[in-house]
């Protein structure tokens, strides 16, 4: 939960790639236990709700199989800590399914666009930074001193050389 950004971008199989690791139906078996948990640490101890767990499961695995499970990890403690629809008080696996698509994955979409526009930031000041052991001289700044090995003829178009 502390660091979203990696959690988007970590190289964590699938829901759809665990099942093919492990078998089909381990990505509804991991679906349920995260919904037990939820259900276990919640105020509501009607065991017919938990008799629609599986169920649920079953349907939100597939429903959600396109993403990773760091991503379902930390959805499925952000819900657990209260972010979403205050929900976590009282279990319902419908709400569940609600907080995911209707208020996670809106976050989702802005924390990783903030992410790339991070990167694309970082790797812009990168092409920007100046070769290693490289000064300019006194008197210049980057951009007065590209203008004046421009008009020396070090940079751009080679100087001419007078043909034999």
């Amino acid at each position: 939960m502390q660091n979203a950004e990696r959690a988007y971008m970590a190289d964590c199989p699938t829901l759809m790639q665990y099942d093919a690791l492990y078998g089909e139906g381990s990505s509804a078996y991991w679906i349920e236990l995260q919904v037990f948990g939820l259900f276990g640490a919640s105020s509501s101890k009607d065991s017919s709700m938990a008799d629609g767990i599986r169920i649920f499961s079953q349907a939100f695995a597939q429903e959600v199989r396109q993403y990773k499970l760091s991503e379902l990890m930390l959805f499925f403690a952000r819900y657990k800590a209260g972010r979403y629809d205050n929900s976590y008080a009282s279990f319902d696996t419908k709400r569940i399914g609600n907080a995911f698509f209707n208020e996670f994955l809106t976050q989702r979409n802005f924390e990783i666009d903030a992410a790339v526009r991070k990167q694309q930031q970082e790797e812009s000041l990168k092409r920007r930074e100046l070769p290693e052991g490289y000064t300019i001289p006194e008197g210049y700044n980057p951009y007065t001193w590209y203008l004046e090995r421009k008009r020396r003829g070090e940079i751009g178009n080679p100087p001419k050389t007078e043909s034999p």
